[in-house]
């Protein structure tokens, strides 16, 4: 059970790491290429975010040299942002409207927050109790 829980653990942290990674390295490339545009704004609120992904992924791994009881609040903290970016790209799905950039690189960003989500999910579900134990 330890290891599954660790492998599931690390999977998100992967995912956070490789979003944090193209937000706060690659922020121009990252804001042109899956944004359309450009500007400080968006580079600001991108750098922003990749801080969030990079602090999530932190605390990820702190929790696998520790223990996850009691560890419910950043892992729902985890899901609701996954779950609510993954809805974001389905309305742009959804809507065909991905505006300056394309719908295929929405499509793959929403795939991959999918994926971190099941992962999230499966995670939950198999450690609820302990993760609500204080």
């Amino acid at each position: 059970m330890i290891k599954t829980n660790n492998i599931l653990i690390l999977l998100n942290i992967i995912f956070l790491l490789y979003y944090s990674i193209q937000l706060l390295i690659f922020t121009d490339e990252f804001s042109i290429s899956n944004l359309g545009a450009y500007n400080h704004a968006i580079a600001g609120l991108s750098e922003i975010i990749g801080i969030i992904f990079f602090s999530l992924a932190l605390s990820l791994i702190i929790i696998i040299k520790n223990n996850i009881k009691g560890q419910i609040p950043i892992f729902l903290t985890i899901f609701l942002i996954q779950l609510l970016i993954f809805i974001n790209f389905l309305r742009y799905i959804f809507t065909n409207s991905p505006g300056e950039t394309s719908i295929e690189t929405i499509t793959f960003n929403a795939f991959i927050f999918f994926i971190g989500l099941i992962v999230s999910i499966i995670f939950l579900l198999k450690n609820f109790k302990t993760l609500k134990q204080f």
